[in-house]
């Protein structure tokens, strides 16, 4: 269901990138959770994931489909609204 591969991300103006080089899938049915300390960049991944965050490097799929593809009807597969 989510395909997440080499995520990397920098705010603007920050010396160091938020999110470094990360890779994880979550299958249909899994439970997923991110934990850590923080700063460790979960926040700022999920943003990715719900498209508010959008100059990320690395690729994500949802549901087969890149990230980048999806239109508006996205955020209804995953509950965003």
């Amino acid at each position: 269901m989510i395909e997440v591969s080499n995520l990397a991300f920098t705010y603007p103006g920050s010396p160091s990138p938020a999110v470094r080089q990360i890779s994880f899938s979550v299958r249909e049915g899994e439970i997923f959770g991110f934990l850590g300390p923080s700063g460790a960049g979960k926040s700022t991944t999920q943003k990715i994931l719900i498209k508010l965050l959008r100059q990320y490097q690395g690729t994500i799929q949802l549901l087969g489909k890149s990230l980048h593809d999806w239109d508006k009807r996205f955020y209804n597969h995953v509950g965003v609204g």
